[in-house]
C-alpha cells in the first residue's frame, strides 16, 4: 500500500497543475446565474452596449456579463495564488527546492524515461523525511465519499471524450455552415447593387441613394435572420451541455462540500484529486460563459449593423 501510494504521490508533484487543493466555492448554482444565449438579434442588441470608433461598430458584453466574471475572477485568482505559492499548500516535510527540481523541464523529461521501480525508489526517499502527511492515512468518510464519487465520473471519461469529439466536429460544421451563409447574402447583396440604376454627378455615378439603402436593409434583414437561425441551434446545444453539467457533477460536488473541500484529510493526493477536479469543473462552466457571451455579441453586431444603416444618411 505504501508503494502505491509513493507512485501517486510522485506523480501528482511531477504533474502538478495550478490549484493543489480545492477552493472553498460552490460552482454548481453558478450555472444557474449567468446570461443564457438570447432567443434572437433584438433581444441581444437590447442587452449589450454598442460604441462605435473610427466609424466600426463593437458590441460589449462586459456589463451583462459582470456577476459571472466576478465570480469566475475570484476562483482564477485563488488558483493563481496556490501557483505562486505551490510550498503553501504541499504536504508537511517536502523541501520546496525538491519542488523546484521537480518541476524542471528537464526533470520531467527524464521522468518519461524512468522504470517504475526508480520512480518508486526516487518517491520513497522523498517521502522517507515527511511526517503522517504522506504516509498514505485513511481519509475522514466525506472525503472518501467525494473521492468515490469522482472515481464514478473518472471512470467515464472515455465515452465523455467521445462525446465531446463528436459534439466539436458537429460544432465546425454548423460554425462553417453559418459563415458560408454570411458569404453567400454578401455576394448576393453585391451582385444586386450592381443592378442598380446609376446616377451621375459629374464625372462620377453611384447607385441611386434610396434604392440602395433599400437594399442594405433587405441584406441586414437577411444576416439577422441567418443569425436567429444559428441562435436556436445555439440554443438547443448550450441547453443540453448545462443539463449534462448539472447532471454530472451536482452528486460529487455536494460530496464535496459536505467533506469541507478535503480540509479534514492529511492525505495530499486525495487534496490533489479533488483540486483536479474541481478545476475539471470550473472549466466546463467557463466555458458555457463564454459560449453565451460570444452568441449575444455576434448576434447583436448584426442588428447593430443595421441599425446604423437606417441612420446612415446616402
Amino acid at each position: 500500500m505504501k508503494k502505491i501510494f509513493a507512485i501517486i504521490f510522485l506523480s501528482a508533484i511531477v504533474f502538478t497543475l495550478q490549484a493543489q487543493v480545492p477552493v472553498k466555492k460552490d460552482l454548481m448554482p453558478l450555472v444557474d446565474n449567468y446570461p443564457y444565449p438570447p432567443a434572437n438579434a433584438k433581444e441581444a442588441f437590447s442587452k449589450v452596449t454598442v460604441t462605435s470608433e473610427y466609424g466600426t461598430l463593437k458590441c460589449g458584453t462586459d456589463k451583462l456579463f459582470e456577476a459571472i466574471d466576478k465570480e469566475l475572477k475570484y476562483i482564477e485568482a485563488e488558483y493563481t495564488a496556490q501557483e505562486k505559492n505551490p510550498s503553501n499548500f504541499m504536504p508537511k516535510g517536502i523541501d520546496p527546492n525538491d519542488m523546484k527540481k521537480m518541476a524542471d523541464p528537464e526533470m520531467k523529461k527524464k521522468m518519461k524515461s524512468m522504470s517504475k521501480e526508480d520512480k518508486m525508489k526516487m518517491a520513497m526517499e522523498m517521502m522517507k523525511s515527511m511526517p503522517g502527511a504522506a504516509s498514505g492515512e485513511m481519509d475522514p468518510p466525506p472525503v472518501r465519499d467525494a473521492l468515490n464519487e469522482w472515481q464514478k465520473i473518472y471512470n467515464d471519461t472515455q465515452n465523455e471524450f467521445n462525446r465531446s469529439v463528436a459534439e466539436q466536429q458537429e460544432e465546425i460544421k454548423l460554425g462553417t455552415e453559418y459563415e458560408k451563409q454570411h458569404n453567400d447574402i454578401n455576394e448576393w447583396e453585391q451582385a444586386e447593387i450592381k443592378k442598380l440604376p446609376q446616377i451621375s454627378g459629374g464625372e462620377m455615378s453611384a447607385p441611386d441613394p434610396a434604392m440602395l439603402k433599400a437594399l442594405n436593409l433587405k441584406a441586414a434583414d437577411k444576416h439577422i435572420a441567418a443569425a436567429n437561425k444559428r441562435l436556436e441551434q445555439i440554443k438547443t446545444r448550450w441547453q443540453a451541455s448545462v443539463d449534462r453539467i448539472k447532471s454530472r457533477y451536482t452528486t460529487f460536488y455536494k460530496k464535496l462540500v459536505a467533506a469541507d473541500y478535503a480540509s479534514g484529510t492529511k492525505n495530499f493526493s486525495s487534496k490533489k484529486i479533488l483540486s483536479d477536479a474541481q478545476m475539471i469543473i470550473f472549466k466546463d462552466i467557463a466555458s458555457q460563459v463564454q459560449i453565451s457571451r460570444k452568441a449575444y455579441e455576434d448576434a447583436a453586431m448584426w442588428q447593430a449593423r443595421k441599425n446604423d444603416i437606417e441612420n446612415k444618411k446616402y
